[in-house]
């Protein structure tokens, strides 16, 4: 197959190669809202952790939409293409040379997979491993041990429930994308008890309708700190109560504060 474009050459991606040791190396990046990558390869395995935002991923046979945290397997030499959705995306990657055996290392086989329902701990150890990797300060051979261990967390994620999710379940995510309702408003539109509502949504989603929302209106954030908005203006926009409460949901899904988090955007 002939070499593909590299998709760090397109505009609307900010990308910055954070860590490069031995056997592996970590690398952030932000791809704006609406952002399309035709079809692309490369020659490294990718393991990928979506923190924040949306995405659309096709490769030759298959198809995912992610809303939600989610952990990627892309071996070496993949087709695939990418479009980012409303709000953009903020990906943690950890790369490996394609001779690496992901099976017998890694436990998990060589095809390419998305998996939803990223545990709460396993995204703050991502956004903790973040933080470390923009911050600095720490020995190289600690930093990678630490990300080997960010693997080993990421390779576990549970799989979505098997049959097709309800309707509304569609319906309140949209809404819930669009504007900070309040959950139990959202359950009485859609004629559900919010205890089942809550329960269903998590059983679905991987985390709680409030949750949800949250990361929401940090998605809606990112694409106004990316554009050089100050915090206080991002976070009244995206429907924060103030500036405090934009860096605490921030933390909580980035690791970083928002105005580290602002400089990583615009990278």
């Amino acid at each position: 197959m002939p070499s593909l474009p590299s998709p760090q050459t397109q505009a609307g991606i900010a990308s910055r190669t954070l860590f490069v040791g031995e056997r592996l190396s970590a690398r952030v990046g932000w791809y704006a809202p609406e952002l399309r990558m035709s079809r692309h390869v490369h020659e490294c395995h990718q393991l990928s952790l979506l923190l924040v935002g949306t995405l659309g991923e096709q490769t030759p046979h298959r198809e995912v939409r992610l809303a939600t945290s989610a952990v990627g397997v892309k071996p070496a030499g993949q087709v695939h293409a990418n479009d980012y959705g409303p709000s953009g995306a903020l990906i943690l990657g950890i790369n490996l040379p394609g001779r690496f055996d992901l099976e017998r290392e890694l436990g998990v086989d060589g095809g390419w997979q998305w998996r939803e329902r990223a545990a709460p701990a396993m995204l703050a150890r991502g956004g903790s491993t973040l933080a470390q990797l923009t911050g600095g300060g720490l020995p190289a051979e600690e930093m990678e041990a630490r990300l080997w261990e960010l693997l080993a967390m990421m390779v576990q994620v549970d799989r979505r429930p098997a049959g097709t999710p309800p309707r509304w379940l569609a319906l309140a995510c949209e809404r819930l994308g669009e504007e900070a309702v309040p959950v139990t408003a959202l359950a009485q539109e859609h004629g559900l008890h919010p205890v089942y509502f809550a329960r269903a949504f998590a059983r679905w989603m991987g985390c709680a309708p409030s949750a949800f929302r949250l990361r929401a209106q940090l998605q809606r954030a990112l694409p106004l700190l990316a554009a050089g908005q100050s915090l206080s203006a991002a976070a009244c926009q995206a429907g924060f109560a103030d500036q405090a409460h934009l860096s605490r949901v921030a933390r909580q899904y980035s690791g970083l504060t928002p105005a580290r988090l602002a400089r990583v955007l615009r990278a």
